[in-house]
């Protein structure tokens, strides 16, 4: 993924991938931007993120057609790639997420991501006694599936309802999109203080230019000569 250029219209940061197809892209901003070398590395979007959100998931792996539960439900964050079960041989020694299924939707487990990924602020659901959180935004059925349990708890992003007010986000997707936003908030903010310092760097150059004018002194004025006194006429 190159991050040499930067671009300021909306382009959608989960785009399509080759021979793949994406339901309802998000739209985001600045894809191309590079990652600012000071911010937290919590902060920080890797690029495989955003890969792995482009792979389609649970296809039948072209590596073993004939095998039984050949789905790729993996992804490998150094070969950024799906796999399957049987190709972990090949992704011995690499990072990899485990990738499963609930209510017809990608999640992932959050203990596992947790180690790669700052989760903090995304809702949490319960699935086989394990915390997973939704890769993508949350589908339209499961939405109406949990409008009766929640409350006025939304997610700041996409405003879909959440389960409680400790969760900013509903899923991965929404919290990434999030990042960049205060990405730009933050360059905007510097752009101001950039402004500012330009404005007082004028300003100093101005005073340095008058303090050093040449002074001019002031002119002495020329004292009269004393003339022939004029005597009053005598009667």
């Amino acid at each position: 993924m190159s991050t040499t250029e930067t671009t300021t219209k909306n382009v959608s940061i989960f785009s399509k991938t080759k021979n793949n197809t994406m339901r309802n892209p998000l739209a985001f901003r600045r894809l191309h931007a590079p990652i600012i070398q000071q911010r937290s590395s919590f902060s920080v979007v890797p690029p495989w993120v955003i890969v792995m959100y482009n792979t389609i998931f649970f296809n039948n792996c072209v590596s073993h057609p004939k095998e039984k539960k050949n789905e790729l439900d993996r992804f490998c964050i150094d070969c950024l790639k799906s796999f399957c079960s049987h190709c972990l041989s090949s992704h011995a020694i690499h990072k990899h997420i485990k990738i499963r299924r609930y209510i017809y939707s990608d999640v992932i487990n959050r203990q596992d991501l947790c180690k790669l990924f700052n989760c903090s602020g995304i809702q949490t659901y319960h699935t086989n006694k394990a915390k997973v959180l939704f890769l993508k935004q949350r589908t339209q059925s499961h939405q109406q599936q949990q409008r009766s349990n929640s409350r006025d708890y939304r997610c700041s992003i996409c405003d879909k309802g959440l389960q409680d007010n400790t969760s900013l986000y509903c899923s991965i997707a929404c919290k990434v999109l999030d990042i960049y936003r205060d990405e730009e908030r933050e360059e905007s903010s510097n752009r101001k203080v950039l402004r500012c310092l330009e404005l007082e760097h004028e300003h100093g150059d101005e005073e340095e230019i008058y303090v050093r004018l040449p002074l001019t002194k002031k002119p002495r004025l020329r004292q009269s000569r004393k003339g022939v006194p004029l005597r009053s006429p005598m009667f």
